[in-house]
């Protein structure tokens, strides 16, 4: 099981801002200046249910990624599969040579 803080270690995303009362957390992947928020809320059970501001889509990917299924079994891991879901085809794209691009963050409707 993974904690927040350890989520929140992740060497490809900056911490601008968390209020873990709240479950907010807001962060900035790679080199782009756009601000992410994650919610972390608990669903029935004692399952924790995430929501993104944003959704990544790089050059590489046909649509952008929202996960099918945004929840975990604790608030660690809700936070880091939203995190690893910004940062996995962050990673793919700039180690394929596509300089990092703000329009990569596609806003949540």
């Amino acid at each position: 099981m993974c904690t927040v803080d350890k989520a929140l270690q992740d060497d490809c995303i900056s911490l601008v801002q968390r209020c873990d009362d709240e479950g907010a957390f807001m962060i900035r992947v790679g080199t782009l200046d756009t601000v992410v928020t994650i919610r972390l809320r608990r669903t029935w059970g004692s399952r924790t249910a995430y929501r993104q501001s944003h959704a990544i889509k790089t050059p590489r990917q046909p649509s952008p990624n929202w996960s099918c299924a945004p929840e975990a079994e604790s608030p660690g891991d809700a936070l880091r599969k939203a995190i690893c879901g910004l940062t996995m085809h962050y990673r793919q794209a700039v180690g394929e040579g596509y300089p990092p691009a703000e329009d990569w963050l596609v806003p949540a409707n």
